[in-house]
């Protein structure tokens, strides 16, 4: 499709048809424990694979084969101290990122007002993520990016001094120069990145936002969210999920993609349209497959292993009151680079 038969995409984004992934089924075994799961994140320790979900406390789930799963637990016991002074509603923790870095596990998270971008991401670090190692243990870091109503009473525009955003959903990602950033935010300033100090984890001095994609606000459904990046095949990739997560029957929340030739961008879609003007290519949508009909299929990461990448994400079974469960799916890549999750297994 040319770039120019999308202009809709800044109002209404590119109308694609729903994917059909009959041939690419989830894989994970539903008989165990996989739900409720929302906002999956998922890695490999040794010869266990963890995943960790949005919840009250952060629960984590564990599996030697990303079939069968068990739950292990929660990371906190409580709401952080600096979360409930910061934002005294804040009653879950929310979009999990794990990630290994210098020796040391990431897990960056998040906790908002309800219905508000008044919201804050925190960091907390751990030396292995098995239970029982006797080095277990979680070691908060605290506050990384807060995002505060601008104006009082006003609680859907938010940011700080420098940039409009909200504070939500962030991932950590290196480049291939192994510098490290923060992608983050969601419809309220749209999805940006800021680089961290390599040390510290904290945004590094002198740091600026930089917008990757976003949507027009005054369309029926205007919500980007969860953003992820990959760099493959000489492109960096940025997945997003987009429309509400959470309307029953309603729902179009799904998964889109665009790439660039650098880290910050700019992004463009298959069609050559710009993200920050609203584009984005669908990567999968309503599917049925052996496990039944899905909706809401979103919030995604990506895991890779032995050169096989995964699509790990959440997705919500209409026959069973929209209930959200861990959905994996391989993913793969098109001639023209672009990834899929419907090719032959």
């Amino acid at each position: 499709m040319a770039a120019s038969l999308c202009l809709s995409a800044l109002l209404l984004g590119c109308a694609e048809p729903p994917l059909d992934c009959d041939i690419n089924p989830n894989i994970v075994d539903l008989t165990t424990d996989t739900s409720p799961i929302h906002d999956p994140a998922m890695i490999k320790a040794e010869d266990v694979y963890y995943l960790y979900s949005s919840s009250n406390f952060g629960a984590f789930y564990s599996s030697k084969d990303m079939r069968k799963w068990q739950l292990e637990g929660a990371v906190f016991n409580e709401i952080p101290p600096w979360l409930v002074e910061k934002i005294p509603v804040a009653d879950h923790i929310g979009a999990p990122d794990i990630t290994y870095y210098n020796g040391r596990y990431l897990l960056f998270y998040q906790s908002h007002n309800p219905n508000t971008c008044d919201a804050a991401t925190g960091l907390t670090i751990n030396q292995t993520l098995n239970p029982a190692d006797p080095d277990y243990e979680w070691v908060d870091q605290g506050l990384i990016l807060r995002s505060e109503p601008f104006y009082e009473g006003v609680e859907i525009y938010c940011g700080n001094e420098k940039a409009t955003f909200n504070a939500i959903d962030a991932h950590f990602f290196q480049d291939s120069d192994g510098k490290p950033w923060m992608v983050f935010g969601s419809t309220i300033g749209g999805i940006k990145i800021v680089a961290l100090d390599p040390q510290t984890l904290q945004l590094a001095d002198e740091h600026q936002f930089i917008t990757l994609a976003q949507r027009w606000l005054l369309q029926d459904d205007p919500i980007i969210e969860a953003p992820y990046i990959v760099q493959r095949h000489g492109y960096y990739y940025l997945f997003m999920s987009f429309n509400h997560c959470c309307l029953e029957e309603k729902t179009q929340y799904q998964v889109r993609v665009g790439r660039a030739e650098k880290v910050t961008g700019p992004y463009y879609d298959k069609s050559g349209w710009p993200l920050y003007l609203g584009g984005g290519s669908l990567v999968i949508d309503r599917v049925t497959d052996k496990d039944g009909d899905f909706i809401g299929t979103g919030h995604n990461n990506v895991f890779a292993e032995n050169g096989q990448d995964w699509l790990v994400h959440h997705a919500k079974k209409p026959t069973e009151n929209y209930r959200a469960y861990l959905n994996i799916r391989k993913l793969d890549w098109e001639e023209d680079s672009w990834p899929t999750v419907c090719t032959k297994n």
